[in-house]
């Protein structure tokens, strides 16, 4: 559970379900004043999102507002109260402030506990560290009842299929359903007897009842031969469940939809939502733990059902939403359900002083480096450091916002907010800690000073991110002095990666990732083509790669892999580029399973890769598969955003990258490379997979000017680059990896000189540090002397 709450709410959990609020949308909190012109941020995605936003999160509870205070014999700000933070509005009209975390910062940080996995900690180990004095048991789960709140339109209305059938209630006999086009449930009156049955044949709807079959709500669906069953939702699109799908009469003739489900299945769409599959093995383990005590503590929490679908409870959107063709938008990743099965019945409980019971097990997205108690009676939701949150993918370990006076004004009702006192912080962290008093103070628009009191929450509701671009996200946060200078920056570097040969450079590359890495990709050294989408893919699980011989498994790799221990080994290409005894050779280097992603060539190879992301991706890229160049620079990016990435020759597709974009249904096609690599017939025929029915092409005349146009897809004044040989894939390839990784591009340029494209690249993306791949035979000493130039 991941609600962010006020102070006080802390103070009081109980074994009932805990209120939160609603996941972000696209409408703000509070309507932004109309003369605060910054950009809103667009809507967040609610599975997989990009790292730049985050992971999904809920929005904070709204706090109540303090009336503003007019002083009438006032006409100019008071003395600062004793010991109180002090900041006067700056002339720019809004204080800008550092702060950390995401979220209520009580319990788990879902970031941490992806951090502690790359550091080594197994799932036992970082529930251990979050919830402090708990115990690891294995409890025996059964049936759970979800609300299905998003079905609020008073009627349970599912599809028909072969199979269907129907019952009164979730155990008794059950009818099969005669062929109709759907079926619902309704009520006219107060009383459980008024529900009816009615089939829609197309036309019309009519009433219907199985002889033999109780009158009367509770009325349950399921399909006995599918297992699942598809709702419709009252916008008219369907959402498929797992089990038993119940229209449930309590008390008013509005019906409410119940799924009835076993736990691990129920689990298996949670985990997907809190947490990204491309996290660490043991964090998902950790979560999928948190996440069944949590469910396991609401179990006959009502009457009707042990808890809803919302964030009020745990997010939970069943086996995924059935598109128009008929095919499956999944809700549940392959990832997050081993993480459910490797934990089956695991939770966790705490030696109350009435004994023993179920942990309160809190979570929230980041800590931003300090957790907070979780209040009396909770001793396992303790306030500590948290060394794990900081990891290269968080992006709200410690982030920096604009408070804006119109935000303020609007918020507090002040018509002119000239200060903000900070009077108490909890004492929990940096700066202090969290802000839990504060005063908001201005003027009247006759002229009177006025204050109003508020809190922590209240001071970032009043701009939160990612309403506002540069908004922020937590009540953990100081104010910066607006007369202050910026501290200086330490000068940026350029700095090369490389070891003695191929082998050697991926695995300097690869000492980026900490020991105790998910997953581990082993490619060929000796031929691109197995290791174009391969690049691609390990961005998803935070992997670096290696490179290996056909027949040997260089030391060079042995030793990396030593140092990794990585939970499992997938080997990308048949044996003709890795052979059956480094196959061999490689189980022994793993704590868990080892695979091969394979097809008949390079473009079926990439397809089974492809094969591995759920339906209904935003995108696809399609690159040539008969030379390195635009797949590995395209490769940075597609790891960064989570994409598939397929191969084409540059005259057709072959029927395996048809099959998967025919299942992907991206929105768009983006074509890497110009018509000599993907011609145009081949980008037309790949867009009429895509929704949209378009492509987009990121083409230069040669090689480094489509890098450019890769590279000018991300921001400029970028933290770092990768800059690659354009001549040799090797250094390409594992860098690619590491610039997904940390969500930057990979440009491409020649031995003796900084190619104009990659200059005009560098320009815009202004980095930070230059991390070059390769030797002094594949990117020069004077190169590198010429890149210095581009740091900002």
């Amino acid at each position: 559970m991941r609600p962010t709450l006020a102070a006080s709410l802390a103070l009081a959990l109980t074994a009932t379900l805990l209120p939160a609020v609603a996941s972000a949308t696209t409408e703000p909190t509070s309507p932004p004043a109309a003369h605060d012109t910054e950009q809103v941020a667009e809507a967040i995605p609610d599975e997989h999102l990009d790292l730049e936003y985050g992971l999904v999160t809920t929005d904070p509870e709204d706090v109540a507002l303090s009336e503003p205070t007019v002083v009438t014999d006032l006409t100019q700000l008071p003395a600062a109260e004793p010991n109180a933070e002090s900041y006067p509005m700056p002339s720019s009209g809004y204080y800008t402030v550092t702060g950390g975390g995401w979220g209520h910062r009580i319990g788990m940080s879902q970031y941490g506990a992806h951090g502690a996995g790359l550091q080594g900690l197994d799932h036992a180990q970082i529930l251990d560290f979050y919830y402090p004095g708990t115990n690891l048991e294995t409890w025996a789960s059964g049936m759970i009842r979800i609300g299905i709140t998003i079905d609020n339109d008073g009627v349970t209305r599912v599809d028909h299929r072969p199979g269907l059938a129907v019952s009164h209630g979730t155990s008794g006999a059950t009818y099969t359903l005669p062929e109709r086009e759907q079926w619902r449930v309704r009520a006219s009156t107060t009383s459980a007897s008024s529900c009816v049955l009615e089939g829609y044949n197309g036309s019309t709807w009519s009433a219907y009842w199985p002889s033999g079959m109780a009158t009367g709500c509770p009325v349950t669906f399921s399909s006995p031969t599918e297992g699942t069953v598809d709702l419709y939702l009252p916008s008219g699109s369907r959402r498929i469940y797992r089990g038993q799908l119940t229209a449930t009469h309590h008390g008013s003739a509005n019906l409410a939809t119940v799924n009835r489900l076993p736990m691990q299945h129920y689990l298996r769409s949670v985990v997907s939502i809190e947490m990204s599959s491309f996290f660490h093995t043991q964090a998902l383990r950790a979560q999928a733990v948190a996440a069944r005590t949590y469910a396991q503590r609401g179990v006959n929490g009502t009457g009707y059902y042990d808890t809803c679908d919302t964030t009020y409870c745990q997010a939970y959107r069943g086996r995924g939403a059935r598109q128009t063709a008929g095919g499956i938008t999944s809700y549940e990743y392959p990832e997050n359900t081993a993480a459910v099965d490797a934990t089956d019945g695991q939770v966790l409980t705490y030696n109350f002083p009435s004994g023993k019971a179920l942990a309160t097990t809190m979570y929230a997205a980041s800590t931003g480096g300090w957790t907070i108690p979780g209040g009396a009676g909770h001793p396992y939701l303790s306030a500590q450091a948290d060394p794990y949150d900081n990891t290269a993918i968080n992006t709200r370990h410690r982030w920096t916002a604009q408070l804006t006076a119109t935000s303020l004004e609007s918020r507090y009702g002040i018509y002119d907010v000239t200060r903000v006192q900070v009077l108490t912080r909890d004492g929990h962290g940096q700066w202090g800690g969290r802000i839990l008093s504060a005063k908001v103070e201005g003027y009247t628009a006759g002229g009177a000073y006025t204050y109003a009191n508020a809190s922590g929450t209240g001071l970032y509701l009043a701009r939160p991110w990612p309403t506002w671009n540069t908004g922020l996200s937590t009540d953990y946060f100081t104010f910066g002095d607006p007369g202050e200078a910026p501290p200086p920056t330490a000068p940026g570097e350029v700095t090369r990666l490389a070891g003695a040969n191929r082998y050697a450079t991926a695995a300097e590359v690869s000492e980026a990732w900490a020991a105790g890495v998910s997953v581990v990709y082993v490619v060929s050294g000796e031929d691109y083509a197995d290791a174009l989408a391969a690049a691609a893919r390990s961005g998803i699980y935070d992997a670096p790669v290696l490179l290996t011989k056909k027949n040997s498994l260089p030391p060079e790799t042995r030793s990396a892999l030593t140092r990794l221990k990585p939970g499992r080994l997938v080997i990308v290409g048949g044996t003709g580029s890795v052979g059956a005894g480094v196959e061999a050779t490689l189980r022994g280097y793993t704590t868990g399973g080892l695979e091969r992603v394979q097809g008949a060539d390079r473009y079926a190879t990439a397809a089974a890769l492809a094969s591995y992301y759920g339906a209904g991706q935003s995108r696809v890229f399609l690159a040539s598969g008969e030379n390195f160049p635009d797949a590995l620079t395209a490769a940075a990016l597609a790891g960064k955003q989570h994409t598939p990435l397929l191969l084409t020759r540059s005259d057709r597709l072959d029927a395996a990258t048809l099959q998967q974009l025919d299942r992907l249904n991206p929105g768009e096609i983006i074509v890497l490379g110009g018509t000599a690599g993907v011609s145009a017939p081949v980008a037309q025929q790949a867009a009429s997979y895509a929704t949209s029915g378009t492509f987009r092409r990121l083409a230069g005349a040669n090689r480094y000017e489509t890098a450019e146009q890769v590279a000018l897809e991300y921001p400029s004044a970028i933290s770092s680059t990768m800059v690659a040989s354009g001549q040799e894939f090797p250094d390409a390839l594992v860098g690619a990896a590491l610039a997904g990784r940390r969500g930057v591009p990979v440009l491409l340029t020649m031995v003796n000189g900084v190619h104009p494209a990659a200059g005009d690249a560098l320009e815009h993306l202004a980095p930070k540090d230059i991390f070059v791949l390769g030797g002094e035979t594949i990117v020069s000493n004077a190169t590198v002397e010429e890149l210095a130039d581009y740091l900002r």
